[in-house]
């Protein structure tokens, strides 16, 4: 009998689908809501009668081995293969794999020591400091143990080495399947004094294992070691929960285990990370068979920005739309934010921003735009960044959101990234800002006035009402001056406390000419309060200033609660009358 035929009798497309999709009986056909798209009516049929499926919504349609095929997103010879297993129908092949016996066994014994790890966890009193941890700690329910059948290596050094020798296996049998390793005297387990996260594939087979120290045993994580079932460079940990969700809402990849698990527990079934290894093209190789949306998840760190930028260049020859979702400050990762802070979680990973958005985010922040030197470095960070850009829109859109947010032509930002060298501080048309006026206009006034004059509106004003940086330092010298002193305002006294280059600007301001000012009382209190209510108006749209780019930065990460508070933040200083002079 024909091999695909045979399958087909076998299998009931009804019990095949109903293993990814919810299927509720609608006559003589079942209806369910389509896995391939986003709808909240179910339009996706399926027929025992005829053997297929069909949605009427995105007109997806066809047998068993079609929707494994969309499903799964491999090939035909895998769907095949995948059914067959299920179907328990052998496929006759003249290739013939040497190690087909070799990795029957390997996967038998994951199988059984995820069981029996898996048992010492959560049935026997020496997994009870696991289970304390897992349930106390990571704040983890027992459904979400059971889905992940997490377990628990007794710290000791042959419990399992035993328990498998009981089932028939040889030491070698075990050392093969990674779960044995050779100590001094003979073999001893693997891991011990470690929660056990099984590594389960698409097919529900265990491929290998990862151990977390509950003990204080380096290293804190321990892997599986290559296998004939095992490959770390495309294993994706949580894919095989996740790769349904993953169809309509994109992948969420993270770095570690918990971070999948706490998503999974909060709701978000379409997360995945690498297992113990950096992201490699395979990892997004298989996730392009599911989805063209990747949403970073990464730690907010060095290493994490790192991990990043190499997602987006690994990313490009796969297609893939890559946006970040970042982990606000204060929290280490994905999973610490969960236990520490649930409500804010759906708000990170709903509102994830473009990763070049990201990256001017990350150099705005590392970098201060203000100076030109700020300005180099942001220009020369991200120029071979925004370089890779292949799409012209894309490209124009950066090269004129960078320009704008550093104060530097278009032309020249363009040119930067097109020549690919760094530019010089010569290069930047940076607008310097002259000495404000009416700051350099004040002191002159105050100099000619008498001491408890001088007093008077210097304790109008603060240090940081002051643009300028050398008329702020005047500032404070003069309040110090005043508190240590009475009686005529002394400005030789004054002067000998002063550094060189102040005591210039100083010797300039006293002898500005002022003669219309000194000898009309009245016209000098109101020249002062103009002045002073200028420099108040400055000082609060310079600090106005300030909480706009706050805000553009909070929006460029996607950072919602942080541009509310900045918002507010904002709309309370903006409605201030200025300081009654």
């Amino acid at each position: 009998m024909d091999t695909v035929l045979e399958i087909k009798q076998k299998l009931d497309i009804v019990d095949v689908i109903s293993s990814y999709v919810s299927l509720k009986k609608s006559g003589k056909n079942y209806k369910g809501i389509c896995p391939f798209h986003s709808e909240k009516t179910p339009s996706f049929m399926v027929t025992p009668e005829l053997q297929i499926y069909k949605c009427f919504g995105c007109g997806e349609s066809g047998d068993i081995f079609t929707f494994i095929q969309k499903i799964e997103g491999v090939e035909f010879i895998d769907a095949l293969n995948q059914l067959a297993d299920r179907a328990g129908v052998e496929i006759k092949s003249i290739k013939i794999d040497p190690n087909k016996n070799k990795k029957s066994k390997i996967l038998e014994i994951n199988d059984l020591t995820a069981k029996f790890y898996s048992h010492l966890l959560t049935k026997h009193i020496v997994g009870r400091n696991g289970l304390d941890y897992l349930k106390k700690k990571r704040k983890l329910n027992d459904k979400t143990i059971e889905a992940f059948r997490l377990g628990y290596a007794q710290d000791n050094w042959t419990t399992l080495q035993k328990f498998l020798d009981k089932k028939g296996f040889t030491i070698q049998d075990m050392f093969l399947a990674g779960v044995v390793t050779k100590g001094r005297t003979g073999y001893i387990d693997k891991f011990r004094g470690r929660i056990m996260f099984p590594l389960i594939d698409i097919s529900g087979r265990v491929l290998g294992f990862t151990g977390r120290d509950v003990v204080g045993r380096d290293p804190k994580y321990l892997n599986t070691t290559e296998t004939l079932v095992f490959h770390k460079s495309d294993y994706l940990y949580g894919l095989d929960k996740a790769r349904v969700s993953m169809k309509k809402g994109g992948a969420i990849l993270v770095e570690g285990q918990m971070d999948v698990i706490q998503g999974f527990q909060e709701g978000i079934d379409n997360v995945v990370a690498s297992s113990g290894t950096s992201l490699t093209k395979a990892h997004l190789r298989i996730i392009s068979r599911y989805t063209n949306e990747i949403i970073l998840c990464f730690d907010p760190d060095s290493a994490g920005i790192s991990a990043a930028e190499r997602a987006l260049k690994l990313s490009r020859p796969f297609g893939l739309d890559v946006k970040v979702a970042i982990i606000p400050d204060g929290y280490a990762d994905l999973d610490n934010l969960i236990v520490n802070n649930s409500t804010l979680v759906n708000s990170v990973i709903s509102t994830p921003v473009p990763i070049y958005d990201f990256y001017l985010a990350t150099a705005l922040r590392k970098f201060d735009k203000n100076k030109a030197y700020g300005k180099k470095k942001i220009l020369n960070y991200l120029s071979p960044i925004l370089a890779e850009i292949s799409e012209g829109v894309v490209f124009d859109h950066y090269v004129k959101k960078l320009s704008e947010e550093i104060g530097v032509l278009e032309e020249t930002v363009r040119d930067s990234i097109k020549k690919g060298k760094p530019i010089s501080e010569e290069d930047i048309n940076l607008t310097t800002h002259a000495v404000s006026s009416f700051e350099r206009h004040y002191f002159i006034v105050l100099f000619k006035a008498p001491i408890d004059t001088i007093g008077q509106f210097l304790y109008k004003l603060e240090s940081g009402d002051f643009e300028n940086k050398q008329f702020e330092q005047l500032h404070r010298k003069l309040l110090e001056y005043v508190d240590s002193n009475s009686g005529k305002f002394d400005i030789k006294l004054f002067v000998e406390g002063l550094d060189e280059s102040l005591k210039n600007l100083v010797s300039e301001l006293y002898l500005s000419d002022l003669d219309e000012i000194n000898s009309n009382e009245r016209r000098f209190e109101t020249e002062m309060k103009a002045i002073l209510h200028r420099i108040k108006k400055s000082a609060m749209k310079r600090e106005l200033k300030k909480i706009t780019d706050k805000i553009k930065l909070s929006e460029l990460e996607g950072n919602t609660e942080e541009v509310i508070k900045l918002t507010k933040q904002f709309t309370l200083l903006a409605s201030k009358p200025y300081q009654d002079i």
